[in-house]
């Protein structure tokens, strides 16, 4: 049977896709069409396309009114859910096998659903299959391609989970297809944090089995500058929810996987590592607060990172500015090769 001829399953009379493609959406109406857009174009043509319209101000229903296929379900709130709240609107909306949350301002490229459900059809074990992501600026152009292995990957071995754990988010959230019933297993994505939630989910969802890779690059993920990053940072943020998301998922893992437990250390280790290189990037940007901040945050997580010239070369930098720093170092590549505390 060719792609996208698929025959959808029934429920109660009603027509159930193999898959839902989910966009969260919040004030995007200049991004939406580019990601409704990116959807419709798909050669697998059995999906449902829902977008959930978290109370937006903006011109998000005069863009939606604009769309007359079929397989386009518009879901507004009248009240604000914020983004943990619309992610899991989105996942209780979805009526499909498989759920792909496609962020409002974020693109899918030709053949993703094919080659996505294509590795869900395949592999029960497998929970969860994403893609390498071409990083674009707010107007579509590429900025640099983000990539997680070099060939595609079923990796029943746990080498993806063991990366998320010790690096941080390294999937990418344009292009992650997730079985509903691993979403129903893990729970709703947390709104305990602000900084990691898709992190959260990700590592929940792996631990329940296998995770897939696509090594070509399938969606599109669009940057938006640094003003909410910067933010997030200044209050010092990003390290909490980061220590917030391994002592919780270190505790789930103590009961279902305890062979990873000794893994906790190095990823308290990896948490300083981010928090060191965000700090270093706030000095870069010129807000040296955000900077101390981060250092000091860095600081309390691993203390022994105090022991390397570097870090006091940065605090001094927060006061002196960061060419001087840059100048007596060789730059970012440098500083990010050495993890503190290993």
């Amino acid at each position: 049977m060719e792609a996208g001829s698929q025959p959808a399953s029934m429920e109660l009379g009603v027509r159930v896709p193999r898959v839902s493609v989910c966009v969260p959406s919040y004030n995007a109406a200049r991004f939406l069409p580019a990601a409704i857009d990116s959807v419709l174009a798909q050669d697998f043509a059995d999906f449902e396309l829902v977008v959930s319209d978290d109370a937006s101000a903006d011109d998000t229903t005069a863009v939606l009114g604009r769309y007359a296929d079929p397989r386009l379900r518009v879901v507004r709130s009248e009240d604000r859910l914020g983004q943990a709240g619309n992610w899991n609107r989105c996942v209780e909306l979805a009526r499909g096998e498989y759920v792909i949350l496609l962020h409002a301002d974020d693109e899918l490229l030709p053949g993703y659903l094919d080659r996505a459900v294509a590795v869900l059809d395949a592999h029960e074990e497998v929970r969860l299959v994403h893609c390498a992501a071409e990083h674009i600026d707010e107007a579509g152009n590429p900025l640099f391609l983000q990539t997680l292995l070099d060939e595609d990957l079923v990796d029943g071995d746990r080498v993806i989970l063991r990366r998320l754990l010790l690096e941080g988010c390294v999937i990418n959230p344009a292009g992650v297809m997730v079985r509903r019933t691993a979403y129903e297993r893990a729970g709703p994505f947390t709104d305990r944090i602000v900084w990691g939630v898709d992190w959260h989910m990700w590592i929940r969802v792996a631990l329940q089995g296998a995770v897939g890779y696509l090594a070509e690059p399938l969606a599109r993920y669009r940057e938006h500058g640094h003003s909410g990053t910067s933010a997030v940072m200044a209050s010092g943020r990003n390290a909490r929810d980061e220590m917030w998301v391994l002592a919780d998922v270190f505790e789930h893992i103590g009961q279902v996987l305890p062979e990873l437990c000794d893994l906790k250390a190095p990823a308290l280790r990896g948490v300083a590592h981010r928090t060191w290189c965000f700090a270093e990037t706030m000095c870069e940007l010129g807000d040296m607060d955000a900077a101390r901040v981060g250092l000091r945050n860095a600081l309390r997580i691993s203390p022994r990172m105090i022991a390397q010239p570097r870090v006091l070369g940065l605090w001094a930098a927060t006061y002196t500015g960061y060419t001087w720093f840059a100048r007596v170092h060789t730059g970012k590549e440098w500083i990010t090769g050495r993890l503190p505390g290993r």
